[in-house]
């Protein structure tokens, strides 16, 4: 797998978050679609007997078998609530506060819905960067 490869598909994936970084419920949606995916597609290579259709069952079974840390288990579960209340909230508004719960994670300057954008990209390629031997095997062939 080259290193083109892995920078072209980033870049892809930036220009599709990019579409949408205006709009914060969008950029939620799309932003946890690329999480989720990604976390199907962990559980499927290390754990493939799991047909698990919940994203919060994935996320617990990942981190039971360590293929996730508990650091990222509580970013990539926040990052769950958030889009359930996005997708599932008439009148959705990113607020400063929907960060509070990463403060104690996260370098304060990292969050709110100033830093939502970047942050979101930093949260797909975290997850991307520590699996690219399982991800990029699964993804690179595919779509580059």
């Amino acid at each position: 797998m080259g290193v083109c490869l892995v920078q072209n598909y980033m870049l892809q994936v930036g220009k599709e978050i990019g579409i949408v970084k205006d709009n914060p419920r969008l950029l939620v949606i799309v932003s946890h679609s690329f999480v989720e995916m990604m976390v199907k597609s962990l559980l499927d290579y290390h754990i493939p007997e799991a047909k698990l259709k919940n994203h919060y069952q994935r996320l617990e079974i990942l981190k039971q078998k360590s293929v996730i840390d508990d650091f990222q288990f509580k970013l990539y579960d926040w990052f769950r609530e958030l889009r359930n209340d996005a997708v599932h909230t008439p009148i959705f508004r990113l607020k400063d506060s929907d960060f509070h719960a990463l403060h104690n994670l996260v370098k304060k300057d990292q969050l709110g819905v100033d830093n939502f954008h970047s942050f979101s990209l930093k949260l797909i390629a975290e997850l991307w960067n520590k699996n690219l031997d399982v991800l990029g095997e699964a993804y690179l062939s595919k779509y580059c």
